[in-house]
């Protein structure tokens, strides 16, 4: 009788202990939202009757100038391109080609903003948020670019700029 009794007590108590360190832990949300911010860009052109036309660039190249270097990327045939300001700075710069394949010359897109702290959410914690003043480049593909949303965010959804690409001989 005393050994089921202690047996009882024993299994009473380990049970409350599991549920005791059980309730202490705290399980952490995972975060869902977009946490980076990107700043999206478009390659368009004229056509003919002057309307704005997407212009996918065959095997476009995109590399972040940075202190150690270029860190370049490659994109397959697309118009629509996600790059990422520096959270460290308020400028930054990019190489830009449109054609890896066809050994096109390169341009200097330069980035000038604004950085904001952001908090997302206790899952997601704070990232930057950045408000586009300028984007200045050289001419050599690319003829202008235009500004079309200033508020770089997690949204992925936003076009930020047009970049409009010189036409080829």
């Amino acid at each position: 009788m005393i050994r089921k009794h202690s047996y009882m007590q024993c299994l009473f108590l380990a049970v409350l202990t599991s549920l005791l360190l059980s309730s202490c832990t705290q399980e952490r949300q995972p975060c869902i939202t977009p946490k980076y911010a990107s700043l999206l860009l478009k390659t368009v052109r004229l056509n003919a009757t002057s309307s704005v036309v997407d212009t996918p660039m065959p095997a476009a190249v995109f590399g972040a100038i940075t202190d150690s270097g270029t860190k370049g990327i490659i994109f397959p045939r697309s118009a629509n391109f996600s790059l990422s300001l520096s959270p460290v700075s308020d400028s930054c710069k990019w190489i830009f080609a449109p054609d890896t394949t066809a050994g096109t010359l390169t341009d200097t897109i330069t980035f000038k903003y604004n950085r904001q702290l952001e908090f997302i959410s206790n899952a997601c914690g704070y990232t930057y948020f950045y408000g586009l003043n300028s984007a200045t480049s050289t001419n050599r593909n690319i003829d202008s670019i235009i500004i079309t949303n200033t508020s770089v965010t997690n949204n992925v959804n936003n076009s930020h700029l047009q970049v409009y690409i010189r036409p080829q001989p």
